[in-house]
């Protein structure tokens, strides 16, 4: 995946092309859009779908629900969500989704709440359980949602991935640990949002993305955890999802050092260019490294390529943990829960393999190929292991490799519901 304004090698103002105009209508978009709110010192994405399914993730402090978020909303003409999700517990994330909620009414929440289960002890968790009530679900690990049209939003993990005990209430397990962490997926673009998770051990956090790295594999888009704290954002994890491009949700002002010029430059040191909501009032960005949106910012993807804030980044091949390096097969369907059908061309000579791996790079299944090098080739997976039990919906990869082929090993990501 390369960036255009980069790859050409040429001055961001030349190297920026026109793009096409999305057209709207109601909620729906050209293709997938998602919206970085900007609430100040908190986080508040919102997704549409290519078939108008929204899906708003948290919603700032207290009094950005209803003097930012939801006035936002409205002016898109959007008075209804088929999804909230509560990324964890902190009032910078809930603080205004019983707000939205609320103004816009219950009944307007089509699907669900999403939320990481468990209890916690705020005013702001109270306001937002009494709101929600009946539509609150908790989400599950490698839970796929199908927002249509292509495009869906997978659980990475939750409630710190195995690393922290329920019902987590221990003193030391601060919120941001259990945050709740989703992969967006629409053809060949994936976007990486995390909440506050953690990337190091200390008093109060543990390193959960150092389980969470692989898990998503390479991105296109990051939306930088914790508002880029030095305690996030470690180099293990941007070393295995290489992002082209990030989304740093900060507030003028606020009093925690955000984003930290340590962040700042982990990101510059793997390529990935800085867009903020606000200037912040931490590190400063390179000249030519990113940009200071002052307000919200905006990612189109169509076809194959994404834009963000109007500017052009194209989408192509992009490796994953273990090695394997997925391109675009004819997949159907994806993602899928009886079975799916995959076309391709088998490399290298013939005969070759299939080998299913999970995202940590487990081979959960091995299949002999007999077609032809270089022909068109069909293989149906059941979505079953090796010893034919059903296998855990998730994400995993499907590698195609004929004797000799090497490098020219093909691999798709596929989907299980």
């Amino acid at each position: 995946m390369k960036v255009l304004h980069r790859s050409l090698g040429v001055s961001r103002t030349l190297a920026v092309l026109p793009v096409l105009t999305l057209l709207f209508i109601g909620t729906c978009v050209a293709g997938l859009q998602v919206v970085g709110i900007d609430v100040g010192q908190g986080d508040c994405t919102l997704i549409v779908s290519p078939t108008g399914k929204t899906v708003l993730i948290d919603a700032g402090y207290t009094g950005e629900g209803t003097g930012t978020v939801w006035p936002y909303l409205q002016s898109r003409g959007i008075r209804s969500l088929d999804y909230t999700i509560a990324s964890h517990y902190h009032v910078d994330h809930i603080g205004g989704l019983d707000e939205v909620v609320n103004a816009m009414g219950r009944d307007s929440l089509k699907v669900a709440a999403y939320d990481r289960g468990y209890n916690y002890n705020t005013q702001a968790y109270t306001q937002y359980i009494n709101a929600i009530g009946t539509k609150r679900q908790t989400m599950t690990e490698y839970q796929v949602i199908d927002l249509g049209g292509g495009a869906t939003l997978t659980c990475l993990g939750l409630n710190s991935m195995g690393r922290l005990s329920p019902p987590y209430d221990n003193a030391r397990y601060d919120d941001n640990n259990l945050s709740i962490a989703v992969l967006l997926d629409y053809g060949e673009f994936q976007m990486l949002l995390a909440g506050d998770c953690p990337g190091q051990n200390s008093s109060s956090y543990y390193d959960i993305e150092s389980i969470l790295a692989p898990r998503a594999g390479d991105i296109d888009v990051y939306k930088v955890d914790h508002h880029g704290s030095a305690t996030s954002s470690q180099t293990t994890l941007l070393n295995t999802c290489q992002p082209e491009a990030c989304l740093t949700y900060v507030g003028n002002g606020n009093s925690y050092g955000h984003p930290t010029q340590a962040v700042i430059n982990r990101l510059v040191a793997v390529n990935c260019y800085i867009y903020q909501t606000e200037l912040g009032a931490g590190g400063t960005i390179p000249a030519g490294k990113g940009e200071v949106a002052n307000g919200n910012i905006v990612i189109d993807v169509d076809g194959g390529q994404y834009t963000i804030d109007g500017e052009l980044y194209s989408l192509g091949g992009a490796g994953v943990a273990g090695g394997l390096e997925p391109v675009v097969l004819a997949i159907t369907p994806n993602p899928f829960s009886q079975e799916a059908r995959i076309n391709f061309r088998l490399p290298g000579v013939g005969p070759g393999a299939i080998k299913i791996f999970d995202v940590t790079g487990r081979l959960v299944n091995s299949y002999p190929v007999e077609g032809v090098a270089g022909g068109a080739n069909t293989f149906t997976w059941n979505g079953k292991s090796s010893s034919e039990h059903e296998v855990p919906a998730g994400i995993y990869f499907i590698r195609i490799s004929g004797q000799g082929s090497g490098s020219n090993d093909i691999t798709a990501k596929i989907v299980k519901r």
